[in-house]
């Protein structure tokens, strides 16, 4: 099967378990970068970028939904980097797995503030205890069951011997005895701490995170070539699907990316059908074999799953109809050729870092990275490209579902995928629900009946359909956090960190002129 289905999951994201998070607290511009654990209880590594030499003190600790502000543990000093001007590191434990944040508090000479970053904070490994490690604590074990049974059978035998007076058979019989109720008492405390530890081991692996399945299947109905995909239910457990929360106006955004090849890309918006079920109906994609990612948000801590597939479209689509405006799709060339295959769409090439390249409406767009550089796996980038319109002039972008970009980020062998924004892995959304939750003073959080809940986000969506666009992006933007992105006339840029070496293609998303334009590009990571 196809790498994609054994990836890891975190946040909205396949294969890419760091969460970075660009935004202002109070008058500080920070970006964080939490690294966590994948084993819980365990630690995470939280590193934060600041924008001067001012901040005297940075605290951070983790925060859960369910017990929120009132039950979160006491904040630990984050240390300046030696010879990082400005870089501050620490660690924090999460002890349970639950939808959870970091919380940032700076202070300083611009006063002080604090910043929540989500995190998802469940286990997604298994960690087996070394071989080595094993035999070593075996050996210890037999050494401590001798010793004990040794000092049973002496504590009713040799001790309560008169000094100087031999040893007779009852002697003999009676540490013989104790020796064996010693070793029966060792038998009876592995066996309690044998039924212990399983019992942990069970509840561990019951709380692990497991992914929601997707399955997915190509209809014709009406002339149209429409995507059906159905949650399975066995899949879902206690997480009720009717707690689904619109990110960025959508209930679900979904990506198309033909495998191998990576030379056709949709990003499109299924409706909700019931609880369980979503369709949308294609663009006009080639045939072939297609990677699905779907992202959903449940509003329980602004919890994110990426659902994954992979489909096939066994002819070409010609759709005349279009069910979302705000769907898109790039046809461009395939990894490893400078041409495209196909001569009837609008293609567009796929470019590189410091290169221009065209866009579909004659503009040009340049990553503003250094040509020919190979990027390193595990260091935060900030993902910066330019857009200038077909008359040489810097050009004005508009925002596109209530951002001023959007990106979706794959690696060639389909292991990777994130979807980015301005603000970098984290959702808006997300940060607005934990901040939420961390104003509530109620030691649990209240929510609505699964119905009633469902039935008022149906509305919402009902009332976004009926915005005109200016009306859209004033409900939208309030929620988003726009106070730090580089958005100076046609930049926009991405903070992201590539989890793994390997190559990776990127579908950069903008909007001008009342057009949604997709750049496409290729980064080599070491």
């Amino acid at each position: 099967m196809f790498l994609i289905l054994n990836a890891s999951f975190t946040n909205a994201h396949v294969g890419s378990p760091g969460v970075v998070y660009e935004g202002k607290a109070g008058k500080y511009a920070l970006q964080v970068y939490v690294q966590p654990p994948d084993v819980i209880p365990g630690t995470a590594k939280v590193t934060i970028f600041t924008d001067g030499g001012d901040i005297e003190h940075i605290r951070i600790k983790p925060i859960y939904f369910w017990y929120g502000d009132e039950g979160s543990p006491v904040s630990d000093e984050a240390l300046p980097i030696a010879g990082k001007n400005g870089q501050f590191e620490g660690l924090i434990w999460f002890m349970t797995s639950t939808p959870a944040s970091v919380e940032v508090e700076v202070s300083g000479k611009r006063g002080a503030a604090k910043m929540i970053v989500p995190v998802a904070a469940v286990s997604t490994a298994k960690r087996s205890m070394p071989v080595g490690l094993g035999w070593i604590l075996a050996a210890l074990s037999v050494f401590l069951i001798g010793v004990l049974t040794t000092i049973f059978g002496a504590s009713v035998s040799d001790s309560l011997q008169p000094i100087g007076e031999k040893a007779t058979p009852k002697t003999a019989r009676k540490r013989i005895m104790g020796s064996l109720v010693g070793a029966s008492f060792c038998g009876l405390l592995l066996f309690i701490g044998n039924n212990w530890w399983g019992g942990l081991t069970k509840d561990y692996l019951k709380d692990m995170y497991k992914p929601y399945i997707a399955n997915t299947k190509i209809v014709e109905e009406n002339n149209q070539t429409v995507l059906k995909l159905t949650i399975d239910s066995n899949s879902v457990y206690n997480r009720k699907l009717s707690y689904l929360i619109p990110d960025h106006g959508k209930l679900m955004h979904l990506f198309l990316v033909r495998q191998g090849t990576m030379d056709a890309f949709a990003h499109l918006h299924p409706v909700r059908l019931d609880t369980l079920n979503f369709e949308a109906t294609l663009p006009n994609l080639p045939a072939g074999k297609y990677l699905l990612y779907a992202d959903i948000m449940r509003y329980i801590g602004g919890f994110q799953y990426t659902l994954t597939d992979t489909i096939e479209i066994k002819n070409a689509v010609k759709n005349t109809k279009v069910q979302d405006p705000d769907d898109t799709y790039a046809i461009t060339n395939a990894l490893n050729e400078k041409k495209a295959n196909s001569l009837d769409e609008i293609i567009t090439i796929c470019g590189a870092p410091g290169i221009k390249t065209k866009l579909q409406d004659g503009s040009s767009i340049v990553w503003e990275e250094k040509p020919n550089k190979s990027l390193m796996a595990g260091q935060v980038y900030d993902l910066k490209f330019s857009v200038v319109s077909p008359d040489g002039k810097e050009a004005i972008l508009q925002p596109y579902l209530g951002m001023m970009g959007h990106a979706a980020i794959v690696k060639t062998d389909g292991s990777v995928y994130i979807h980015l924004h301005p603000t970098g892995t984290v959702s808006s959304t997300s940060v607005g629900v934990m901040q939420k939750r961390i104003e509530e003073t109620s030691v649990e959080p209240f929510i609505a009946t699964p119905k009633v809940f469902k039935d008022s986000i149906d509305k919402v969506l009902t009332k976004i359909q009926t915005m005109s666009e200016t009306q859209r992006n004033q409900f939208l933007m309030p929620n988003m956090n726009h106070n730090t992105q580089e958005h100076h006339g046609g930049s926009v840029k991405f903070p992201y960190v590539f989890p793994t070496a390997g190559n990776y293609r990127i579908w950069l998303q903008i909007k001008r002129n009342e057009k949604i334009l997709t750049g496409v590009f290729d980064a080599v990571v070491i």
